[in-house]
């Protein structure tokens, strides 16, 4: 923010000794912007806890606080016990839907056993890299503690002792979510997430959210080109809709997230694709019980899970 106030400052100079624009708002406007956009570039995304805001933070948490149980009936379930064994983890939310609803209530420690026992400002939250283009929505995901979901990024944050959150599933599974007895999750071949895990050693905590993907249908209008689009540029062109098929109105279907027990991890930085391939599988069937365990006292009796 000093680099960029500077670079403002610096700009303005420069324009006023030409006397462009010809006015004082237009050279101030224009010297915004130029000191915006190397706010835009300086990478602050790729470096934890730059620019996390314990005020922004806690902020965020009154609003939401007060404002999602307006919107969403929801309930979380917590084992706060297990999880105040983990000094560090990886919290793995399941499944993306097109909100990506449960990650958010997440990463602001909606549940107050969940912020209790894993504290929101010691976590840092994997997300999609097109956020950190958009202006005001930049500054509000980095204030939350929110870092690109890069390899390397991530590899940073377990480095200095931070825990992440991740969805797994990704842009992938919110082009797919779809309302249906059948929940989707984009899991099979996703295994970066437990490769960071045995690389240093950290468990993974499981995080169910039933509801999520039962709030829209989607439509399949361009669904090839939309597929494509998610596939080489990461970006998720939804065309959700509710009730009577009005778009972006969502189906009353409660919000029930369940954290589940730790996964723990060996740490083993040199591991072999088979090591990963068994602590992967051995994650997926934690998964698998924690649905099925958790369906019926959720409200989702008759819901399937299939894992892609």
């Amino acid at each position: 923010l000093l680099r960029s106030s500077a670079a403002s400052a610096a700009a303005f100079a420069v324009l006023h000794l030409l006397r462009w624009p010809s006015t004082l708002i237009g050279r101030l406007t224009c010297s915004f912007l130029l000191g915006y956009l190397l706010s835009l570039l300086n990478g602050d995304e790729r470096r934890p806890d730059s620019r996390r805001s314990l005020s922004l933070l806690a902020l965020v948490q009154s609003f939401w606080h007060g404002v999602l149980p307006a919107f969403f009936d929801i309930d979380c379930k917590v084992d706060i016990e297990e999880l105040r064994k983990c000094d560090q983890c990886i919290v793995a939310v399941h499944p993306h839907g097109v909100l990506s609803l449960g990650h958010y209530l997440v990463i602001s420690g909606f549940h107050p056993d969940l912020e209790k026992a894993l504290p929101a400002r010691r976590r840092c939250a994997l997300s999609a890299g097109v956020l950190f283009k958009l202006p005001v929505v930049r500054e509000i995901a980095l204030g939350m503690g929110c870092v690109d979901a890069h390899r390397d990024v991530a590899k940073r944050c377990l480095s200095k002792g931070l825990s992440l959150s991740v969805v797994p599933g990704g842009e992938r599974e919110q082009l797919l979510a779809q309302r249906g007895q059948v929940e989707e999750l984009v899991l099979k071949q996703r295994q970066g997430f437990v490769r960071l895990a045995l690389q240093h050693g950290v468990p993974i905590v499981p995080v169910y959210v039933f509801g999520e993907a039962q709030l829209f249908k989607q439509s399949k209008f361009l669904f090839g080109l939309r597929s494509w689009i998610q596939k080489k540029l990461g970006i998720a062109l939804v065309m959700p809709y509710g009730p009577f098929g009005l778009p972006f109105t969502k189906f009353p279907d409660p919000i029930r997230m369940v954290v589940g027990k730790p996964v723990a991890m060996p740490r083993m930085p040199d591991h072999t694709s088979q090591d990963l391939q068994e602590h992967h599988a051995r994650y997926v069937e934690e998964v698998c019980q924690l649905f099925e365990q958790n369906k019926e006292s959720a409200g989702y009796g008759n819901s399937m899970l299939r894992i892609v």
